[in-house]
């Protein structure tokens, strides 16, 4: 281990003797021994920058939306690279325990995360949610949540997303193998771009998934091209089947902000 990492952990034991972050423990996983512990399921969000709020936060739209950067119980690390205008790239890797154990050194020495507290759910309410930017961190059995309203410095959120980006040395690009899809039909709206679908040669129908109400688990050529339009299309890109105008939403477990599980059959 290096002797900056030596000093990191070391320090974290002394602000949290001081009530300045959660309490040390150790972990012997992977060989690797610190005070920086989390759950290991894949579900469990052990760090999270995201941006949430807006006009079409209530959208079925948004619920494809996958935050700028997320490290996962199981050491994933799922991020964006914004390419251009409503061009947005998924990338991740798994990285080691050593990895996130400095990432979060990062934030609790360098950024003081636990000295920043959540301010959000103390504005006034308004007609549309506010845009705002959230870090969490859950490490050790506590959940620290902070976002803008706190005063943080101009590049604060930055910095650390930027960080959280560059934990992996090694991304990969990210297509799902499988997804849920909700589909929803909506008024027309001459402003939104229109993309034509046709149910017959697709064979995914959906007015029939549409009345369903419910998503459906899809795989395949299809996943793939509805995959493409939600990454480089604005969140409200209408699909036209038969004169109908659609909305979509493809939420991937352990991806996207929120999603239902796999399905049991599918592992």
């Amino acid at each position: 281990m290096r002797f900056q990492s030596v000093l990191g952990l070391l320090m974290i034991l002394a602000l949290a003797a001081c009530g300045g972050a959660p309490a040390g423990q150790t972990s012997t996983d992977g060989g690797f021994s610190g005070p920086i512990v989390w759950d290991r399921s894949p579900e469990t969000i052990v760090f999270r920058a995201d941006v949430v709020g807006g006009s079409d936060a209530d959208l079925l739209p948004a619920l494809s939306e996958i935050p700028p950067c997320t490290v996962y119980g199981d050491n994933r690390v799922v991020w964006t690279n914004e390419l251009g205008t409503y061009d947005t790239q998924v990338l991740w890797d798994k990285v080691t325990d050593e990895q996130i154990q400095n990432f979060i050194t990062y934030l609790t020495i360098n950024k003081q995360i636990y000295s920043s507290q959540s301010r959000g759910e103390l504005q006034p309410p308004g007609s549309a949610q506010p845009v705002v930017e959230t870090l969490t961190v859950f490490v050790n059995g506590v959940e620290h949540r902070t976002d803008a309203f706190a005063g943080w410095d101009f590049d604060y959120y930055q910095d650390i997303l930027n960080q959280c980006r560059s934990i992996s040395q090694t991304p990969v690009l990210y297509e799902p193998e499988a997804a849920w899809l909700t589909a929803q039909a909506v008024s027309y709206d001459s402003n939104a771009p229109l993309v034509p679908w046709d149910g017959t040669a697709s064979g995914l129908d959906l007015a029939e998934l549409a009345a369903a109400g419910e998503p459906r688990w899809i795989s395949g050529p299809n996943l793939r091209i509805l995959w493409n339009i939600v990454r480089t299309s604005p969140p409200r890109v209408q699909l036209i089947q038969d004169g109908v105008p659609y909305f979509i939403a493809l939420q991937v477990p352990g991806v996207t902000r929120q999603s239902p599980p796999a399905p049991a059959a599918a592992g």
